[in-house]
């Protein structure tokens, strides 16, 4: 034992062995020790502050692709709506499309009224009377016994005057007289109301004399872009808007090769009292400002 011991002095262990329980020692105040801030660790606290950055990253990018969407979409918008006020052709066939189904079932209407106003003209029948119930006869009494007494001895009777009776004249019956009903008077028809009459008084407030023929063939222009709301209106704070405007209509239509956008701006200038801009009205001021009403006569 005493030989084990001092080959272990001899050999310089002790300084190795003081060297590794200082570098413990060491190593657990370095490493052993987690500083805490409040229940997460600071490594975790590093790890959740990195994964916030990503995350705020990817929401700029998610919210970056999300604009450039809206911008497709309204530039799609845009487009749909300068191919629907370019094409004239297909929008007279849906005018008249739809004209024809409202004209179809406006007739099926009048000849159901037709039909039901003989049926309320018709009188009602009189009831017919009940015949009176007949009273049982009365019954007969039985005859009485006739007493016969002898006879007195007949004395002359003296003779009768005859008195001749005076005819009496029968009357005529009276004639009755047939007092004859006037015939019921038909109350009129009423008159059609037109699908455009809406239009016409939009017009109308800008131009008392217009013509319904007028507004009429701008309505079939129009077709398919008056059914919605957003497309019925012309946005004069859209700077699109306008120049599909100028383009497909004042180029287009009204054959301009010049002052198209002026025209459109001036026309926004007629109708800037009035907040909600129909198209129907634009167009027809377009047209009598750039005097080419006889486009749509």
């Amino acid at each position: 034992m005493s030989n084990i011991i001092g080959s272990i002095t001899g050999c310089g262990i002790w300084p190795l062995l003081v060297g590794a329980i200082i570098g413990l020692i060491l190593g657990f105040i370095i490493w052993g020790r987690k500083s805490h801030v409040g229940d997460l660790t600071s490594e975790g606290e590093g790890q959740l502050r990195a994964e916030a950055d990503s995350l705020r990253a990817r929401v700029n990018e998610l919210e970056g692709e999300t604009g450039e969407l809206k911008g497709k979409l309204s530039e799609a918008s845009a487009d749909a709506t300068s191919d629907v006020a370019a094409s004239g052709d297909d929008d007279e066939t849906y005018a008249l499309e739809w004209r024809n189904r409202y004209l179809a079932a406006r007739v099926k209407y009048l000849e159901g009224r037709i039909s039901e106003t003989p049926k309320a003209a018709a009188k009602k029948k009189p009831a017919a009377k009940k015949p009176a119930a007949k009273k049982p006869a009365a019954k007969k009494k039985a005859p009485a016994k006739k007493v016969v007494k002898k006879a007195a001895p007949k004395k002359a009777a003296p003779a009768k005057k005859v008195v001749a009776k005076k005819a009496v004249a029968k009357k005529a019956p009276a004639k009755k007289t047939v007092v004859k009903k006037a015939p019921a008077k038909k109350a009129p028809a009423k008159k059609a109301v037109s699908p455009n009459a809406k239009y016409l008084a939009e017009v109308r407030k800008y131009d008392a004399k217009a013509s319904a023929k007028v507004v009429d063939n701008i309505v079939k222009y129009c077709g398919i872009a008056l059914r919605s709301r957003d497309s019925s209106l012309v946005a004069c704070s859209d700077e699109k808007e306008l120049n599909t405007v100028a383009t497909g209509f004042c180029t287009k239509k009204l054959g301009m090769k010049k002052g198209q956008k002026e025209l459109v701006k001036d026309v926004c200038g007629q109708m800037k009292g009035q907040r909600f801009k129909n198209r129907v009205t634009f167009y027809y001021l377009c047209a009598k400002s750039a005097r080419k009403m006889t486009v749509f006569k």
